[in-house]
């Protein structure tokens, strides 16, 4: 992908960057979801707790907080410049620090086109937004 593609396109790709996301996400693989976010990302959860990369990533690799199973619904994208801002609601099944937990939220995340070393651009989450909804 690269700058200056249709909004049509580029709504596409970054809800493909967010399926892929959520499968790194329920499947443990942190190289794949290493590579889906921003070194800028500020990712707020929806307990209002915030994380950076580094943090975010330290507590998946660590264990403390494990997506057992997680899905999407009504996600709707919206290209905004060289952004794609995506809404939706997550459903999932938690495990933090050893606690098992439903989470239900609405959220909103923001990716953009950052180029890669290779001078290939790749879709990345560079914010992350979630509301809680009662269970």
């Amino acid at each position: 992908m690269n700058p200056g593609q249709n909004p049509t396109d580029m709504v596409r790709a970054a809800l493909l960057a967010e399926e892929q996301r959520r499968q790194a996400l329920q499947a443990g693989d942190w190289l794949a979801l290493d590579a889906l976010l921003s070194e800028q990302l500020v990712y707020v959860h929806s307990t209002a707790a915030s994380d950076t990369k580094k943090s975010l990533m330290a507590k998946l690799e660590g264990g403390e907080l494990q997506y057992v199973e997680i899905s999407f619904a009504d996600l709707k994208g919206h290209a905004a410049g060289d952004c794609v801002v995506i809404t939706g609601r997550l459903s999932a099944e938690v495990c933090k620090q050893g606690q098992s937990k439903q989470v239900r939220s609405l959220f909103m995340t923001v990716w953009t086109l950052n180029a890669g070393g290779s001078g290939r651009y790749q879709w990345q989450l560079i914010a992350h937004q979630g509301t809680a909804l009662p269970i």
